[in-house]
């Protein structure tokens, strides 16, 4: 079959047509046809070994892990879904037997063999899965925008994270407008938050992000200093702040941009912290490379009473993203041209990743089917 195969020990992503079709080997096994499999700003990093103990199989794997498809085979045990089944999958899954288990917390699992990563995930055409791995589809949602059910499940698991809901005058700031900063606008949107505003450097992300008909102000990061010129940020500053760049540079290219007297220490993180009002949430969503390291200064921390959190992968949000994206379809939310999304066949993979990289499209997907 046709697929992308990563070479770990020796970091080399290729294109191949040999690639041994899996097959159904276990009762519980789904196979699937794979329909559409997306690029998820993670693939960098597990590519550049980058992600810590999360780093993905190194003697070979296929990776993605956001991906829809059509079962085409069941196991013998396999109940809940059939042949012809339009579905997604969630990649990963908990041992259930270790301690993070018994806490409530699956995806702290070290055990966690989430398939396009430890196990063949979804650049490919076909991939076989557990049957606890999988997600129907409402009828209303086509398999290319099942593709974003997993990113979604991420981002409902960061706005989880928010605990309790701040008030719907709240000041939010966003920053990047890639699919991740996209995906939260539109959260906020349904949610029924006005006072929203996106920061992303890249103009075509810009136009993109301003299209979705929000009706939020999408800036230059430039323009922040702009918007908090003359105003004390402990009282007039952002409720709530998303960052979904996952690049320290980035946030430091801010920090150095906006109003001087926002200065208290020279580093990368003292620019969010500053836009920050007193009792505000802020959430480093984005995932920043592991090794690389930030500074800040802990009173503003304290004199703040901030909230900094971060926010992994997706425990017990899949189910929900899935069911959102039928919501977001009837509220046309879910235009994959509209979100910036791109599609690529297979071997144009490398054109697919310079144009992620390069900003040219805010998402890139590969079509299978």
């Amino acid at each position: 079959m046709r697929a992308l195969w990563w070479q770990g020990d020796s970091k080399t992503l290729s294109y191949a047509e040999n690639i041994e079709e899996p097959s159904v080997q276990k009762p519980d096994d789904v196979k699937i046809k794979v329909a559409f499999s997306g690029i998820c700003g993670s693939d960098f990093h597990f590519m550049s070994n980058e992600m810590g103990k999360f780093s993905p199989k190194q003697d070979g794997v296929v990776l993605g892990h956001e991906f829809s498809g059509t079962v085409v085979e069941v196991g013998s045990n396999v109940g809940k879904f059939k042949v012809g089944d339009h579905v997604s999958i969630d990649p990963n899954a908990c041992c259930g037997v270790c301690s993070w288990a018994s806490r409530q917390t699956p995806h702290f699992c070290e055990k966690n063999e989430a398939i396009g990563v430890k196990r063949n995930g979804g650049w490919a055409e076909y991939c076989v899965v557990p049957d606890s791995s999988v997600y129907q589809l409402p009828p209303e949602v086509p398999l290319d925008a099942g593709a974003l059910s997993e990113p979604y499940s991420c981002v409902l698991r960061g706005w989880k994270m928010m605990d309790k809901l701040p008030l719907k005058s709240s000041k939010v700031l966003i920053q990047g407008a890639g699919i991740i900063g996209s995906m939260f606008a539109c959260l906020f949107y349904v949610n029924g938050y006005n006072n929203v505003t996106i920061s992303e450097p890249h103009e075509g992300r810009r136009k993109t992000c301003s299209a979705l008909g929000l009706g939020y102000d999408v800036i230059h990061p430039q323009e922040l200093g702009l918007l908090m010129s003359g105003k004390d940020a402990d009282s007039d500053g952002f409720d709530v702040i998303y960052d979904c760049t996952g690049n320290c540079k980035a946030v430091q290219t801010l920090e150095s941009k906006c109003r001087p007297s926002m200065h208290r220490a020279s580093s990368v993180w003292p620019a969010t912290i500053e836009l920050a009002r007193r009792g505000a949430f802020i959430s480093m969503f984005g995932c920043c490379p592991a090794g690389e390291k930030i500074e800040v200064e802990p009173f503003q921390i304290y004199w703040k009473e901030l909230r900094i959190t971060g926010s992994f992968i997706n425990p017990f949000c899949f189910e929900e993203a899935v069911n959102l994206l039928k919501d977001l379809k009837g509220k046309e939310l879910l235009n994959l041209d509209k979100l910036g999304v791109r599609v690529f066949d297979l071997k144009e993979y490398e054109e697919a990743l310079k144009s992620l990289k390069t900003g040219t499209a805010a998402k890139v997907m590969f079509k299978l089917q």
